[in-house]
């Protein structure tokens, strides 16, 4: 999958999940602060990604540097990027 459809996926998924209600978002917008995610939200979106994409467990340490859609987008595409027997 290409990563421009690789990252409009990833931004219908945040905005289909966000606990503020389903919108449309921009790469820019912070998780917490404008999309109303709490860390149970956040590992919800998570798991939700990884079934998605068909990624096993792509959070292990990098939650905590998460903040904007453009994070999620830009962890999910260098996880599709590395090869399966290099994680």
């Amino acid at each position: 999958m290409p990563n421009e459809n690789t990252r409009a996926r990833v931004r219908e998924i945040v905005g289909e999940m966000s606990p503020s209600g389903k919108r449309d978002v921009a790469p820019a917008d912070l998780l917490v602060e404008d999309l109303g995610y709490d860390s149970l939200a956040v590992i919800e979106l998570s798991l939700q990604i990884e079934s998605a994409f068909g990624l096993s467990s792509m959070s292990q340490g990098t939650v905590p540097d998460i903040t904007t859609v453009q994070d999620v987008e830009d962890l999910v595409v260098r996880a599709l990027a590395t090869p399966i027997d290099a994680a």
